[in-house]
């Protein structure tokens, strides 16, 4: 289920290519599988997360927040969360893909969407968060333009570190929008 001020979908440019993958709406269908093939990869299968928390996550509605299923050539391919207003910009309140589906560009054109939708709104900041552990995301967002700007201990569960990280200022519109 969504709710929220972005719409309720949109094509993503993968590749040089828009028209292989898009976001969809969350659809209480799909959630059950999405959130059981989100907690068995990490850094999710990691954490204390429980399956029934993540669907739990993905089919809530609430104000200012909308969630996506990612689909590639008419496959589910993850899911996006994103909150808006959130510290004078968009925060990045999700971004799972499946591993079948990751290395290949579509976290970066999901990045890349969002930019130009924060910008649309004249948001200031692009926020996403990632535990400390996971290496390879912090890489992602460093390799996007996103900073550490704080640690923030015990958020999710004791002894897991995440690590606000924050893309400031958002600049010209990327590619393709």
């Amino acid at each position: 289920m969504t709710s929220g001020p972005f719409s309720a979908a949109a094509d993503l440019i993968l590749n040089g290519d828009p028209g292989r993958a898009c976001l969809r709406p969350m659809a209480p269908a799909a959630c059950a599988a999405l959130g059981r093939a989100i907690v068995a990869v990490p850094p999710w299968s990691e954490m204390p997360y429980s399956a029934e928390a993540i669907t739990g996550y993905l089919v809530a509605v609430e104000d200012g927040a909308r969630r996506y299923r990612i689909e590639v050539d008419g496959m589910t391919a993850g899911a996006v969360a994103v909150r808006y207003p959130w510290l004078r910009g968009v925060y990045l309140e999700l971004l799972a893909l499946l591993p079948e589906f990751q290395n290949q560009g579509i976290g970066s054109a999901v990045l890349d969407w969002l930019a130009r939708e924060a910008l649309h709104r004249e948001a200031r900041n692009l926020w996403a968060c990632a535990s400390s552990f996971n290496e390879a995301a912090l890489r992602f967002y460093a390799r996007h333009g996103f900073a550490e700007t704080a640690v923030l201990h015990g958020l999710v569960a004791d002894g897991f570190d995440e690590i606000l990280l924050r893309k400031f200022p958002l600049g010209s519109v990327p590619a393709g929008g």
